[in-house]
């Protein structure tokens, strides 16, 4: 099978080997491919100095790389070297931020391919840091999660709170809200009355030691950006 040329910046949706609804969890079909994410996640690289980390043939490794790129899963940086020495380097993609005014300005198919980005990160770290045991050994490991049924006003004072807790900039919003668990229980209360069903929502608080250390000291890492 021949492949097409590599183009700087994320293959585009159309000529993508893998759906959307597939692409964040296709680095874990292989460890060499989820390895080599994790990896992207400091900084660019190529597939030379990727094998060398890992202890793998260069070959081997150039053909998952392109097979995440080819899926959506990375973006090509661009050649560096010259002749026998140019090489292809490669990125992760990195994480869209939007305010909830952008958020909901964005059409259902930009919502998508930017939470598929941050849905890959977050299961791309967790399975590596699970896989490798350090989560397991993170004695101040957090992992909660619930499923909640709210309200319309639930999932709004939802969405405040997690907010208010990422930023810290509404200590109001804290205190009136108090929890996850209240939220629901207001939601509840609110639903008896009202006779609204609701809508069950998944919620989970994540904070694990990191699977891979850091390649070097001062390594670039991907930032998260509104570009």
């Amino acid at each position: 099978m021949t492949r097409g040329a590599l183009e700087p910046g994320r293959k585009p949706l159309k000529e993508r080997t893998r759906l959307p609804e597939d692409a964040p969890s296709y680095p874990a079909g292989h460890r060499i491919r989820l390895e080599s994410l994790i990896i992207l996640h400091e900084g660019e690289f190529s597939a030379g100095d990727i094998a060398k980390m890992l202890g793998e043939d260069v070959k081997v490794v150039t053909n998952h790389l392109r097979d995440l790129y080819d899926a959506g899963c990375i973006e090509f940086v661009g050649y560096k070297g010259k002749g026998n020495l140019r090489k292809a380097v490669y990125r992760a993609v990195a994480r869209p931020f939007t305010s909830g005014e952008e958020y909901r300005a964005m059409s259902l198919k930009e919502r998508h391919e930017a939470l598929g980005v941050h849905l890959q990160w977050i299961f791309s770290e967790g399975l590596t840091s699970y896989r490798t045991k350090k989560m397991a050994g993170d004695e101040t490991v957090c992992v909660v999660s619930d499923e909640p049924n709210l309200d319309s006003e639930g999932k709004l004072e939802l969405h405040d709170f997690l907010a208010a807790c990422w930023t810290g900039k509404s200590e109001d919003a804290l205190d009136a809200l108090k929890g996850v668990q209240e939220i629901a229980g207001r939601a509840t209360n609110r639903m008896a009355e009202s006779g609204e069903t609701g809508t069950t929502v998944v919620v989970a608080l994540l904070a694990f030691e990191r699977g891979r250390p850091p390649i070097s000291e001062g390594s670039p890492r991907v930032p998260i950006t509104k570009k």
